[in-house]
């Protein structure tokens, strides 16, 4: 579900720096843990009673299930124009399958309406799994074969440890280590 962030109104956008997108949130609802609670003495069922002569009888209780609340995941994306004119999207909250079909529309949609350089900035990334990192080497394919500059800015440490060990740093020139000159 996308739910369209009013945060600025159209008359704020500026082109020095301020926010001049549109915001987007989408919420994901983790599978609800399901509790086990014993049910009414009328539903349980006695099948046999444990005897010395029948050994393999056992007696079923019924267990009546409920759901717990879980809270619900959120992926923020926001656009901005920093003070050179380039286009400045920022990620905050969850990447991750449920989350990356509109992290990709979103990304592409502002790669696609201006022909500047976009920077991805990925310091209120909370969590990112393979399918998160996999949207991001499609983003990069995506403004490659558009002929935008496309950087990732502000990569956590665990998210930049996994990037390196995938290999997805070598999409990104800026996540890579500097060669030591000796």
């Amino acid at each position: 579900m996308i739910i369209p962030l009013n945060r600025v109104s159209a008359s704020a956008a500026v082109p020095d720096g301020g926010s001049d997108g549109a915001v987007i949130t989408a919420k994901r609802v983790e599978p609800v843990p399901l509790q086990s609670v014993p049910a009414e003495p009328a539903n349980l069922k006695a099948v046999a009673k444990l005897e010395p002569a029948n050994l393999k009888a056992v007696k079923l209780e019924a267990v009546k299930l409920e759901p717990v609340q879980s809270e619900a995941v959120q992926l923020e994306l926001s656009c901005r124009t920093d003070a050179d004119g380039n286009q400045v999207v920022s990620v905050t909250g969850e990447l991750d399958i449920a989350t990356t079909e509109q992290a990709y529309a979103y990304i592409s949609e502002v790669i696609d309406s201006r022909p500047t350089p976009v920077s991805v900035d990925l310091s209120g990334l909370t969590f990112c799994d393979a399918s998160g990192l996999g949207v991001l080497a499609k983003i990069a394919r995506h403004a490659r074969q558009a002929g935008r500059q496309l950087k990732l800015t502000s990569v956590r440490p665990p998210q930049l440890k996994i990037m390196r060990l995938t290999g997805l740093d070598g999409v990104f020139p800026e996540l890579r280590r500097p060669v030591p000159a000796y």
